[in-house]
Parts: C-alpha cells; sequence; structure tokens
C-alpha cells in the first residue's frame, strides 16, 4: 500500500485526548488506485471483480483495531464522535434497536482533523466506497451491453431481480444511482482531506458552548497539499463522470477542467519536488516522484482531455451528421488507444462510440438507403430484411476501421488483429442470419416464390462467405510475402520454407472452398432437377477466376514444397526437380487462365508476380541439377579413404582427406577352417632354455657395447 510519508497506529477515536497527532500525512491515493486497478480485473473489464476486491478491502479498513470504534456501522459505538446525530430527536444513529449490533448511521465529518490525522484508514475507507460504487454501475453498462448484442436483458448484477429482463432505461437509472453515490463518497473524501475542525477540548462544557467572538478555533488539516490536491482531483472527476451521464454538459466540463488543472498541477510539484528537499534527493524517492509524474501527465492527458474535448463538442454541437460525430469521438478517443496502460477500459468515450455508431446503423437499416441489395455472381439481389441490412452495415463499418488501422501503419498489432477477428465475426453473424432464414423456409412447400426467396438467401450466403474468405486469403498470402521479403537478403531456411509452404496449403484449401459456393445462375438453375448442389457447377467470370487463382496458388505451394526438398538438411534432389517441373507447368497455366479473365481484380499484380517466380523457378532447377550432379561424384568421398588408396578416382572431394592411415588399418584376410589346421602342424611349445642362453650372451656389456644411432 501506499500511504503517508508518517502514520501513527494510535487509537482512531476521539476520546484519547492524551495523545499528540501525529505530523502532516502525504497518501499517495492514485498510485494505489491503479495498482489495485491493474490488480484486480479493470485491466480486462472485469468490474463485477473489483466491486467484490472493493468490499472485501472495506471491510478489512473498517475492522482495524485502531479505527473501528469510528468506522463500523455497530450501535455497540454509538458514544462515538462519528455517530450521526439526529435532528428529530430520534435517537444516535437513526435507529431505535437497542441490540449491540444494531446499526448505527455514522457521519465522518464529525470527525476533528487531530482523529483524523492518527490513521490513514479514515481516507481509504471513503475511497473505496466510491471506487465500488463506479465498479457497480460499469459492471452494469457492461453486462447490459453484453446481453443486449445476444437479444438479453439484465443479469445477476442488476440487483433483486437477476432473470427479468430490464429496459435501457432501467439500466440508465440504475447506473446513474450509482455513479451519484461514487459521487458522494468522493466529495466526502474532498471533505475529510479539508477538515480543519477541532477537537473538543475538557474545558469546553458538554452542551458545546461557542466563543464569546462567534469564531470557532481551526486545526491543521491532517494531510499535506499534495493529499488534498489528489483528493479535489478525484473528486472533480467522479462528478464529472455522473455529470457526461446525465447529460448536463456545462457541469461536466467545468468539473473535466477542474481535475484536468489539478493533474497539471500534481505533475509540475512532483517534477520540482525531485530535486528539492534532502529526501527527495535519495534514489528511491527520486524515482518515486518521477513515476508520479509520469502518472499524473499520462491521466490527464489520455483520461480526462478525451472526455473534456467530447464535453465541448457536445456543448456546441448542432446540426452534425451522426458520421461527422462518430469521427470526432474517434479522434477524441484515439489518444487513450494508443496508450499503454489500462486507461482505454475507464474511457466513457468508447461506450458513447459504440453506442453512436449502433444508432447511425439502426437508422441507416431501417431506411434502407444503405446495402439493400449486392451483386454476387453476376446477379444482383435483394436484401429485404432489416436484421440482414444492418449485419452487412457493420461489415462494411468495421472493414473501414480495420483497413484504415492498416494503411496507417500503426505498432499497434494487437489491436490491428482485434479489429480482423471482430470483421471475420460480423461475416458470421450474417451467415448466421441467413441461414436461420433459409431453415424457415425450409418447412414451406416448393414454388415460384418460395424458390425465389431461397435462391436469394443462398447467394446471401455465399456472398458473405466469400467475403470472408477473400479477406483471410488476403491475410494469408500477405503473410507469405512478408516471411519472403524479410528473409531474402540473409537467406531462407528449411524452417523458412515450412512456414510459407504451410500458409499456401491453407490458401489453397480456401480457394477450392471459393469454387465450390453457392450462387450464380438462375432459379430455374439452381433447383433443376431438385439438385441444388448443380448451381456451383455454373460456368461464369466467378468460376473461371477460383479456377485461376487455384492453378496459380498450386504452383507457388509445389515451388516452395521444391525449395523444402533441395534444402541441405533434406538433399532430396530429384524430387525437388520433379516439383519444380510441376511448378513450372502450373504457373504457365495459370498464367494464360488470368489472362483470360477480363475482370479479375488484381490480375495485372497476379501475372507480374507469376512472371517473377517463373524466371526464380528456372534458376532455382538449374542449381538442383548441379547439386544433384555433384552429389552423385563425390560418393567417394564419403567412404572414408585416404589418397593413397584413391589414386585412379578423380572425384571431387567434399572435405579434406589424409595422405594415409597412421596407423595402417587393418586388412581382413579370406582363410579357411583347414589353413588353422595345418599351421598348428608347426607350433611346437614355447623355447625357454634357449631364450636365457641368448639372453646371458648378450649382457649388459655386450649390448652397451653393440648400442647404436637412437639407443638401437
Amino acid at each position: 500500500m501506499t500511504m503517508a510519508s508518517s502514520t501513527s497506529t494510535n487509537n482512531g477515536s476521539g476520546n484519547n485526548n492524551n495523545q499528540q497527532p501525529p505530523s502532516t500525512m502525504r497518501i499517495h491515493l492514485h498510485s494505489e488506485l491503479s495498482s489495485s486497478h491493474s490488480s484486480h480485473g479493470i485491466s480486462h473489464e472485469d468490474y463485477a471483480q473489483y466491486a467484490g476486491y472493493c468490499t472485501r478491502r472495506l471491510s478489512r479498513l473498517r475492522h482495524g483495531k485502531p479505527v473501528k470504534k469510528e468506522l463500523l456501522h455497530c450501535r455497540q459505538y454509538k458514544n462515538a464522535l462519528s455517530t450521526k446525530k439526529e435532528e428529530d430527536g430520534g435517537g444516535a444513529g437513526g435507529g431505535v434497536s437497542k441490540a449491540k449490533h444494531a446499526y448505527r448511521a455514522i457521519d465522518m465529518t464529525n470527525l476533528p482533523s487531530e482523529v483524523l490525522g492518527m490513521h490513514v484508514n479514515y481516507f481509504w475507507e471513503p475511497l473505496y466506497c466510491a471506487e465500488r460504487c463506479w465498479a457497480a454501475s460499469m459492471a452494469v453498462k457492461a453486462e447490459y451491453g453484453n446481453d443486449s448484442s445476444n437479444g438479453g436483458g439484465g443479469g445477476g448484477l442488476l440487483g433483486s431481480e437477476p432473470k427479468k429482463e430490464w429496459s435501457p432505461g432501467k439500466i440508465r437509472a440504475h447506473s446513474i444511482k450509482r455513479l451519484r453515490k461514487a459521487a458522494k463518497f468522493a466529495t466526502l473524501l474532498e471533505t475529510l482531506t479539508a477538515c480543519t475542525k477541532k477537537a473538543p477540548s475538557a474545558q469546553e462544557g458538554a452542551e458545546g458552548a461557542e466563543k464569546p467572538n462567534g469564531e470557532e478555533e481551526t486545526a491543521a488539516p491532517p494531510v499535506d497539499e499534495h493529499t488534498q490536491m489528489e483528493a479535489k482531483a478525484y473528486a472533480s472527476w467522479m462528478r464529472g463522470n455522473l455529470a457526461l451521464e446525465q447529460n448536463q454538459w456545462q457541469t461536466a466540463c467545468n468539473e473535466y477542467q477542474m481535475a484536468l488543472t489539478l493533474c497539471e498541477s500534481l505533475a509540475s510539484n512532483s517534477n520540482v519536488s525531485s530535486g528539492g528537499d534532502d529526501e527527495a534527493k535519495d534514489n528511491g524517492n527520486a524515482m518515486q516522484q518521477l513515476e508520479l509524474l509520469d502518472f499524473f501527465t499520462t491521466r490527464g492527458q489520455n483520461v480526462i482531455a478525451p472526455l473534456l474535448r467530447y464535453c465541448h463538442y457536445e456543448l456546441q454541437e448542432k446540426g452534425m451528421s451522426p458520421t461527422e460525430k462518430i469521427s470526432f469521438l474517434q479522434s477524441s478517443s484515439s489518444v487513450t488507444d494508443n496508450n499503454n496502460n489500462n486507461t482505454t477500459h475507464n474511457d466513457p468515450l468508447q461506450s458513447k462510440l459504440q453506442s453512436l455508431k449502433v444508432q447511425t446503423l439502426q437508422s441507416q437499416a431501417t431506411s434502407g438507403s444503405s446495402m439493400s441489395e449486392i451483386v454476387f455472381r453476376e446477379n444482383t439481389i435483394a436484401v429485404e430484411t432489416k436484421e440482414l441490412r444492418m449485419a452487412l452495415l457493420k461489415i462494411q463499418d468495421l472493414k473501414g476501421d480495420w483497413e484504415e488501422d492498416k494503411n496507417g501503419n500503426t505498432n499497434n498489432n494487437n489491436a490491428s488483429d482485434a479489429k480482423f477477428m471482430a470483421l471475420l465475426s460480423g461475416h458470421d453473424d450474417a451467415i448466421s442470419l441467413t441461414n436461420q432464414e433459409l431453415k424457415l423456409l425450409a418447412t414451406l412447400k416448393s414454388g415460384p416464390a418460395v424458390n425465389a426467396k431461397k435462391f436469394q438467401l443462398v447467394n446471401i450466403v455465399g456472398y458473405a462467405k466469400f467475403k470472408k474468405l477473400k479477406l483471410v486469403m488476403g491475410r494469408n498470402e500477405d503473410l507469405a510475402k512478408g516471411i519472403v521479403r524479410r528473409n531474402r537478403k540473409k537467406g531462407m531456411t528449411l524452417k523458412h520454407f515450412e512456414e510459407v509452404a504451410h500458409l499456401y496449403d491453407a490458401l489453397l484449401q480456401d480457394a477450392r472452398v471459393v469454387a465450390s459456393l453457392p450462387g450464380g445462375g438462375s432459379a430455374e438453375d439452381y433447383f433443376e432437377g431438385g439438385n441444388t448442389s448443380s448451381a456451383s457447377a455454373v460456368e461464369d467470370e466467378f468460376l473461371l477466376e477460383a479456377n485461376a487463382t487455384i492453378l496459380r496458388l498450386r504452383s507457388l505451394r509445389c515451388y516452395y514444397l521444391a525449395k523444402m526438398h533441395a534444402s541441405p538438411l533434406v538433399h532430396k534432389y530429384p524430387e525437388a526437380v520433379a516439383l519444380l517441373d510441376q511448378a513450372e507447368s502450373l504457373a504457365q497455366e495459370a498464367s494464360e487462365e488470368i489472362g483470360a479473365c477480363d475482370e479479375m481484380e488484381g490480375g495485372d499484380e497476379m501475372l507480374e508476380h507469376l512472371e517473377s517466380v517463373l524466371e526464380e523457378m528456372r534458376g532455382e532447377k538449374c542449381r538442383v541439377l548441379a547439386v544433384s550432379y555433384l552429389n552423385k561424384n563425390t560418393s567417394s568421398a564419403a567412404s572414408g579413404k585416404c589418397l593413397l588408396e584413391r589414386l585412379y578416382d578423380y572425384g571431387i572431394p567434399s572435405a579434406s582427406a589424409p595422405l594415409s592411415h597412421v596407423p595402417p588399418k587393418l586388412e581382413p584376410m579370406a582363410c579357411k577352417p583347414s589353413f588353422f589346421d595345418v599351421a598348428l602342424n608347426y607350433v611346437s611349445d614355447y623355447p625357454v632354455d634357449e631364450l636365457e642362453k641368448a639372453l646371458g650372451e648378450h649382457g649388459d656389456g655386450a649390448s652397451s657395447a653393440s648400442t647404436g644411432f637412437l639407443g638401437w
């Protein structure tokens, strides 16, 4: 926990007047909240988990021994200073029960500054109360947003009616209610940090007599100015969130402006204090000051500033089109999208942007001005239902966002991948909606009108599947080309060839699926003879382009498979030559088919790419043939013979060979069993006597006289 620079463990009650209050505390509120957010669910938008954590944290804070007399809502501590005084004479604490653990209402503003300064829990308690209410509000909105996309209502976080579907108005009212309580606790925290109330002395009467001049004595605040500024900034931000949810734009502007100004002041104070007093010169304290500078600067620029711009936009927005509103919201929230911290999940601009996009799509789908018809395989298909039009408009919107992010050359690959997956999910939704309508039509009897409707829906399914497969194929081919381009200079290894071949294998499967998509022709051709599969055999431009794509991908796949077989680790050169011949033949066929397609998208680029690949194939084939020939002629070099044994071998050695083997290798000799029988006849006993006589004759004198060169 990041807490005060000087705290005390004394009892937090107001009855102990003999104790001296500790020195002024400094509490880093925002650092504590940042740590709690990153560790308890906010980073992945699990607000329910964070609300549960706040509840458990509050229980621990209130049951601390020095502070439980003032913070617990038990009538057992009815004589504590924090007990709320009832004005109507109904008793202290707001309850008539005399039970020990009955409810006791508390008012922490009754606590004097000396008591508040004795323990830090007096400030953590309202802070986490505000955080719990804010998390509950965000959890309700998040749950309603998830359930509304599936057609359901509220769930278990919506209070006493977990199974009842709540209307959007009731959801909003519940969210505002929780935000109102959060703003109340945040204001209480701000009040406590600035408290100057002096503890009653023993000389004052029980009735609380005032001074003769009518002025009350004041005490020093329990915390320093830095903590007061943090509490005020937090309270202003929370009140701004409440005003933003209530569409009170002027109030929200004032509160956000106050929070932004305070964050900038805190950042500048942290920068100045990092080189000030002696304590700040310590390395650990200096690092903490730099971290605070970065934190408040980031919070002001990436969290509060976009909200302030949005409120300004709402105040001056008159007669703007929905497209202009969406572009403004995207530009306002783009700062937080590129932030590495967890501030994006706390940005209300994202929810505003999504709701405005949904409203725009609904209005366009209802009016029928956009996506009222599509063109697929030379057929113009009308999109009659509102749900399908909205699904297709959503696909168009998601595709625009993804292409903008892709062409923007951003370094945030995770965001681009998330948008691409959302685009694929949009196509899946459109396919699912169309299949549901086809299932309803399957129960009806066949007729001209029913068959025309079925043919219309079948073409829509084919259109959606084709667009999805086209996206996947384009992305996979870009990945394959990227691998080749990145490793061309330093040389591609077997692993790179395997990755590229695997991608082209997946591309080939998708291309074959595209060729078998339903659609094309007419309704009579589709239902001719009751065989609905005959529609895929309709000869049109779409099928010719699909077959040309299959040939092109087969050629590229064979080419990279050949390079795999020709790599030094595999060295299967005959198979590589056969694959290169097949790849060259397929590439020539694909070039002819692509040239025959007049309206093929990207046909010229494909032809240029195939021509360059054909040149590479011919060069690779020559290299593989040369390596294969050398491999055949160097077979004797790998036998392990020395140069004296290879005087009549004219092959090129693959490695250095020795002149001769030292010591000479043993050579096997072919012998029959009868040879050993004859040799046994000439073997006698060991001549021990003769050897001893010879040694005696050649004694030390004789041996020394006959010693020659090298001692022989």
